[in-house]
């Protein structure tokens, strides 16, 4: 088996694909999560005027701002967990 490599559309990540069957397709939602990295990484970039790969934060704001998304997506499950009970 051999595999093709392709860039993709942010040019900073390659991507391997299997070059074994002839269909080519990237998965779906694979791809659309990929796209909404890439748009997210725009809009910091344009928000904070840096990449995350230029932001010197200290180590302990990185864990702190982890934590505070953690904590908004647990509030967002049990929201969801909510509406599913009804």
């Amino acid at each position: 088996m051999t595999e093709q490599q392709i860039h993709c559309p942010c040019r900073s990540c390659v991507l391997r694909r299997s070059t074994r069957s002839s269909r080519q397709e990237a998965d779906p939602i694979v791809q659309a999560v990929t796209d909404r990295f890439h748009a997210r990484s725009r809009e910091g970039i344009k928000h904070y005027g840096v990449t995350m790969a230029e932001n010197n934060a200290p180590t302990r704001q990185w864990i702190l701002d982890a934590q505070e998304e953690l904590m908004d997506a647990i509030l967002y499950l049990e929201r969801l967990k909510v509406d599913f009970d009804d």
